[in-house]
Formats: C-alpha cells, sequence, structure tokens
C-alpha cells in the first residue's frame, strides 16, 4: 500500500534556487507523463515509426509528442507490485519492430514482449525462462559477438540456493520463434548488484557483483568464470554496478550506489606491475538514499560520460531509512585535479525520481540528453535544457517558514498552510523543512566537490591491552586537515560496531575521550574501544592539535558548526573504507560542545544509525533565558547574532527540531539536574514534544532521557547505561 502521493508534491518547498544553475551548466525541466504510473521500468523507443521517441512503462505505450496513452497489455499483479522489473529495448524476433525484455523478482520469471508491428494493437508476451529471483537486468554483449545479451540480476531460486546466469539469443529460424541459450555462472557472483565491463585490462567483459568479480573466460559461453573475491562493494549495491575509468588512468574502476540505504561510491583499482591490484574505495554523496539504478551518460555535450543517479520511490514500502525523504536525482562530474566529484541537479524533490530501470536518450530530438524515470510515484521526463535553455524555466524551490520550533507534529504544505505530521512520509518533509532551517542558521552544507581522497596517514601507533591507538591525519576537503585518534579494538572476529566521538570544548581536544587526559568520567572512546567498537576522535576545529583560523581558512563556510559536521562526515567516510567496521552500525557520542555537534551532525547525516548526547543542548529560549551569545562564536553560528540577532524567536530552528530530525534513529541524552550550562526544564519539554515524533513513526522505544543528579557531567552509571543501550541499538 504506497501512501498518499500527495505530500511528494509538497517537496517543492524544500531549499533555496538549487545548485547546478550556473551559466553554461545544463539544467532540468521536470515533466510528468503520467504521475498516476506505478510501474517499476519504462523503455523509450520509436514505437509507431513516425520518427519520434515514445516512452513505454508497463501497461501503456505514451505517443510523443503529446504523451497519449496507448495499452500494451494487462500486467500481472504479484503480492501488490506490477511483474514488470526491466523494460529492455531490443529486436528479439528481427522483425524490424523494436520488443523489449523483463527479468523479474515475484514472478521469478524472464519475458520478452513482442511488438505487434503496423497495427499498434495489443502486444503478446512470450516467457523465456522461469530460473529463481532477479531484481532486474541489464542487456551487455557478454560474449563479444555483436549482439546484446541479458544479464539478470540473479538472487536466489525458489528453493533459496543462489544461482546465477546470462542469456543469448541465437537468430531464429526462417518463420521460427527466437531461441535463447541459458549460460550458467558461478552462484558466488550472486547477491543485490551485477555489472560488467573489463576488469583486469585483458580486452573481455568481466562480471562484478557485491563481493567480487568474475574473470571471463576466453568462450564466455562455455569456458570457465574464475571468482575473484579482490574486494566486497556494499549488500545492496545498485543494478548496475558501472565499470568505467572513472579518473583516465587506463584501468577500469567501479561505481555503485547503495540501492536500499545512503549514497554513491566508487572503487578505485590502482595496478601496479610489480605489486597485487590494489582497489581504493572513494565516497561520492551519502546526502540521500535509495540510488537503486544508476547510469553513464553525456549530459553536458563535452564527450565524456557523467555518472547519473536518481532516488527510487518505496522500493520495500517504507522500511529501508530514508525511503520517505526528497525525490531527489543528479549527475556528478569527476574532476581529475582534485580527484572528487561536481553534483548537478536534475530533480530537486517532488514526486518524480528513478525506478529500477530509468533511460538516458534525447527524448525531444534537440540534441541533448535527457533522463526518463518510471517507478511507483509516476512516469517523467527530466528534459535537459542545454539545448534549448531559454525555452523553459527550469524546476525551482522555496523554503517554508516555520514561527513555533515546537511544533515537530506539524509541516506546511505547498500552499505553505500548516499541516498535522501523522506519518512516516509527512515527517520527511518535515524533517527536509528542518534541515533547511539549520542551513539558514549554519550555512549551506558542502557539495560532493569537497569529498577529495581522505589521504588517510598514521602518524603513530600504540597498543593497549585491547586496542591499537592510532594517530591519524585525514583530508576532509581540499587544503586541509583533521588530526584524530582512531582506536581498533584487537582480536576482532569480523566488521564490528564504530562510534564517531566527539570532544567537549577543552585544550587536548581529541585526548580526552582517548583517554589520553582531562577528567574521567569523559574517557567515553577508551571504554567504548574496551567493549569492542571501533572509535575515531577528531579535534573540532581550532582544538587540540587541529590549527584552524576560521578567519582565514573557512573560506566556504558561514558557521564553524557546519564545518565541524563536514569534518565529522568524513570522519565516517574514514570508518566506512575499515575492513573492521560494519558500515550500517556507526554511532556518535559526545559531551557538551561534542553533544551538541553529535546531534547536529546525526541530523544531516543519516548513516549515524544511534546518537548519545550528554550535557549536549536545551531549547533556545532556556539557553540562559534565551540569550543566545555563547552560541555565536566563528567557531558556532555568527549568523545568530549577526542575522538574528540573538533572538531566539528568529533563529530558523531549535533544538526539538533537531533531535525530530534524527527520528526514528536512536538518541540517548544525559540532562543532569545540575547542569548549569544546558537547563534540563528545557531538555524536558524538548523530550516531550519529540516523544510525540517517535510515537508518531512507532518507533518510541528509540528515544531514551535520563537526568542524573548531577552537575555538567557524565556519571560512570550513565556510561554504562548508554554503553548498553549502544550495544542493543547497533546490535553488538
Amino acid at each position: 500500500m504506497l501512501p498518499d502521493l500527495r505530500y511528494l508534491a509538497c517537496w517543492l518547498l524544500l531549499a533555496a534556487t538549487p545548485a547546478g544553475l550556473l551559466s553554461g551548466e545544463p539544467s532540468f525541466r521536470v515533466h510528468s507523463i503520467n504521475a498516476a504510473s506505478t510501474y517499476s521500468a519504462c523503455a523509450a523507443f520509436d514505437v509507431d515509426k513516425d520518427g519520434r521517441i515514445d516512452v513505454i512503462s508497463g501497461g501503456y505505450w505514451y505517443q510523443a509528442p503529446d504523451w497519449k496513452k496507448h495499452l500494451v497489455r494487462e500486467v500481472q499483479v504479484i503480492r501488490g507490485r506490477y511483474d514488470g522489473y526491466s523494460h529492455l529495448p531490443m529486436d528479439v524476433n528481427r522483425d524490424g519492430w523494436t520488443d523489449f525484455i523483463s527479468a523479474n523478482y515475484r514472478s521469478k520469471s524472464i519475458y520478452w514482449i513482442e511488438h505487434p508491428g503496423k497495427s499498434l494493437g495489443p502486444w503478446k508476451k512470450h516467457l523465456i525462462d522461469t530460473p529463481g529471483h532477479m531484481e532486474t537486468a541489464r542487456l551487455v554483449d557478454i560474449n563479444g559477438d555483436g549482439r546484446l545479451d541479458v544479464l539478470p540480476n540473479c538472487v536466489r531460486r525458489s528453493d533459496r540456493q543462489a544461482f546465477a546466469e546470462w542469456w543469448e539469443l541465437k537468430q531464429a529460424a526462417a518463420g521460427g520463434q527466437p531461441q535463447w541459450i541459458r549460460h550458467p555462472l558461478p552462484a558466488e557472483i550472486a547477491g543485490h548488484g551485477i555489472g560488467f565491463g573489463d576488469i583486469d585490462g585483458d580486452g573481455r567483459g568481466d562480471i562484478v557483483g557485491p563481493s567480487g568479480w568474475l574473470k571471463a573466460p576466453a568462450d564466455p559461453g562455455s569456458g570457465r568464470w574464475i571468482m575473484h573475491h579482490d574486494f566486497t562493494l556494499d549488500r545492496d549495491a545498485s543494478i548496475p554496478i558501472l565499470v568505467f575509468d572513472v579518473d583516465g588512468d587506463g584501468d577500469n574502476d567501479i561505481c555503485w550506489g547503495r540501492g536500499h540505504r545512503f549514497g554513491i561510491r566508487w572503487l578505485e583499482q590502482k595496478r601496479s606491475s610489480t605489486a597485487p591490484t590494489v582497489w581504493q574505495r572513494h565516497v561520492i554523496d551519502t546526502s540521500w538514499s535509495q540510488p537503486h539504478s544508476i547510469l553513464l551518460a553525456d549530459i553536458d555535450n563535452d564527450g565524456q560520460q557523467e555518472l547519473v543517479a536518481g532516488k527510487r520511490y518505496m522500493g520495500h514500502d517504507g522500511k529501508d531509512p530514508g525511503e520517505y525523504d526528497p525525490l531527489v536525482a543528479y549527475w556528478y562530474k569527476f574532476d581529475k585535479q582534485k580527484r572528487s566529484w561536481h553534483r548537478h541537479l536534475v530533480a530537486p524533490g517532488g514526486l518524480a525520481g528513478f525506478g529500477l530501470d530509468p533511460k538516458a536518450i534525447d527524448l525531444d530530438g534537440d540534441g541533448d540528453m535527457d533522463l526518463v524515470g518510471g517507478g511507483r510515484s509516476g512516469l517523467y521526463w527530466f528534459e535537459n535544457l542545454l539545448i534549448n535553455q531559454q525555452a523553459v524555466e527550469p524546476t525551482r524551490l522555496v523554503t517554508p517558514h516555520y514561527d513555533d520550533h515546537t511544533r515537530v507534529l506539524v509541516y506546511k504544505d505547498a500552499d505553505g498552510t500548516s499541516q498535522p505530521v501523522d506519518s512516516a512520509a509527512t515527517m520527511a518533509l518535515r524533517r527536509a523543512h528542518i534541515l533547511a532551517g539549520m542551513r539558514q542558521a549554519m550555512g549551506p552544507m558542502p557539495d560532493s566537490s569537497r569529498r577529495v581522497p581522505l589521504a588517510v596517514s598514521v602518524v603513530s601507533q600504540t597498543e593497549t591491552d585491547k586496542y591499537l591507538r592510532r594517530r591519524i591525519n585525514f583530508s576532509p576537503e581540499p587544503d586541509d586537515t583533521v588530526p584524530a585518534w582512531l582506536l581498533i579494538p584487537k582480536d576482532l572476529t569480523g566488521p564490528a560496531a564504530a562510534m564517531l566521538c566527539l570532544h567537549q570544548t577543552t585544550g587536548i581536544g581529541k585526548g580526552e575521550p582517548a583517554g589520553l587526559g582531562g577528567k574521567d568520567n569523559l574517557h567515553y572512546a577508551h571504554e567504548l574501544a574496551e567493549r569492542g567498537y571501533v572509535c575515531i576522535v577528531p579535534d573540532y576545529p581550532s582544538f587540540g592539535d587541529y590549527k584552524f583560523d576560521f578567519a582565514s581558512q573557512a573560506a566556504g563556510y558561514q558557521s564553524g558548526s557546519m564545518k565541524a559536521i563536514w569534518n565529522n562526515i568524513r570522519a565516517i567516510d574514514v570508518l566506512e573504507a575499515m575492513p573492521e567496521v560494519d558500515r550500517d552500525r556507526i554511532g556518535a557520542i559526545g559531551h557538551s560542545l561534542g553533544g551538541h555537534n553529535a546531534l547536529f551532525t546525526a541530523a544531516f547525516e543519516q548513516r549515524i544509525r544511534a546518537v548519545v548526547t550528554s550535557c549536549g543542548f536545551t531549547a533556545f529560549h532556556h539557553y540562559y533565558g534565551g540569550k543566545l551569545a555563547g552560541w555565536t562564536s566563528s567557531r558556532y553560528m555568527p549568523r545568530i547574532r549577526d542575522v538574528y540577532e540573538n533572538d531566539p524567536d528568529q533563529v530558523p530552528f531549535d533544538f526539538y527540531e533537531v533531535l525530530a530530525a534524527i527520528a526514528p534513529r536512536g538518541v540517548y541524552i544525559n540532562a543532569p539536574l545540575g547542569d548549569s550550562n544546558f537547563d534540563v526544564a528545557g531538555v524536558r519539554k524538548v523530550v516531550e514534544q519529540v516523544g510525540g515524533v517517535y510515537r508518531v513513526l512507532e518507533a518510541g522505544e528509540q528515544l531514551r532521557a535520563v537526568y542524573p543528579d548531577s552537575g555538567h557531567d557524565f556519571p560512570p552509571a550513565v556510561r554504562t547505561e548508554a554503553y548498553d543501550w549502544l550495544d542493543q541499538v547497533l546490535g553488538r
């Protein structure tokens, strides 16, 4: 059961004028072909041979240029989903008319849909086989004969055994039906995610999966494919996984999205004639979720392929993290000098997303590459305005204003009218508005172009009885280096839960959580490492060993808070690249400065699954009676002073909203009764209001607050309870 799609229209109130509209850059206009369509795949080709490209999705084809709807066939519905997980265009029967092929999960079948020819009447379904569950498929030339083959993303058979195979189409005999040949592959490649390309430079196309790659034999049809476990991607890798030379160094790299979680990554291949190949993991963007299907296309007509990705809508009916977040789409261009990706907007949020099989094609014939996406929120054309720039204005957005930040169970609709937050869908909309308000006070979040290689270096290493303590440096962005401690438990038996550990306002910075000085009650990184957590402990800008001058080094930032958030996100990138870390079990903990720094970071970065905040916040009206000067130094948020006049009524966010933006993820709050910095009465008010959000999201047990009888401190009994809570939430 899909939620009411009317809430998606409210995404048009998300943000200011989007990035990617600079002079000379392609921008996009989103057109609805059929907003009521819920088929998961689409294709684009000339159905009626009138010289225009038409669009096909599920049971209908849409005639260009006005998208008149025509019946294709009745599509089977299995457990609430249409059985059409791919639309792969191919003239299967060689009659001069384009048919399409589908590989499917719920029916476990591969079939092709035959074009009716000149009559344009009903299309006919032909079963190829029913081998097992397949997520979708792509067309690639596996055996190098110049003809496209079908490579399904095979998962498992009916008996739950993993399987993998590809399908070759043989020329039909005169008047006969097309002949399909099934070619088995080693089942080790099976999983969520499949890709094709030459990995080892031998001129043959290899097959890539989430746990490694299959080396192609000289005869891909009858020879033995050899599995190589040289790398691990993610258990929910996109379909397809892209194999191409990202950095232009002569060997192919690997790019994929996390189809049911957050972000896009690439794996850099580093070959050497004297040493084994090294694969280095890089994060491209983790600000959005469900990039289930990614593709390559020359968006800006420079002769180079760019990475294109868009969010899938309701892939698991709301069960995946971030499923209700904005339906966005972007294209990314790699900068070989900075070795980072510039993100450009395609769709800023609304009804339009990608499904399981989007297409890149010049749909309007104007000389630039457009995109077509069909999914459970509708069928859409993303018109590239590179050539036709003056024809129509690109889609733009505005941000709603909230007068009362305590009312976290109210959101603004497309007309600016207050509506109740009564579902995960409407709360996701409210969350997007909260983040927009935080950005108004803190400044914009850096884009993916600042996500340069981390360049992690080990300065020193010592050992304790239970863990290794490494002093490292990493690069969060160009021309900056963050000092950090990395604590790695000994004798790990597999990837472990990990914690981002943030320090309070103290001269030794990271040294205190790492157990190297300061207060014993604040040695939480040391204690967590002894419990088996991998911990990273970065210095906040200008603390500890991090010599950061906000006047000269903070170009591009309007607050120290946003700079710290970005550094923390990159620290999570460090954790994610470590084989010792389970990427889906990462949390954050901090006291005082570290307490609200952890909350701010978790609000923006949803890879953080749980937060422990100690003495980290109170409602702004309760912070020294509403006197906000303490928040306004260059280390924090000077715009609170310069723009909002230190007035809590003017500041465009409050901690009610910060915690609401983290829901339904876990939050543990230590708020001592005697905390002179963060008044406990304000904390209680925040917890009361935010508790309503957690109840709406059916996650009331994920919010816990304790109020010990102490001062501005993190007492031993509370720490023990917090650690036990982390064990439960992160499944240590």
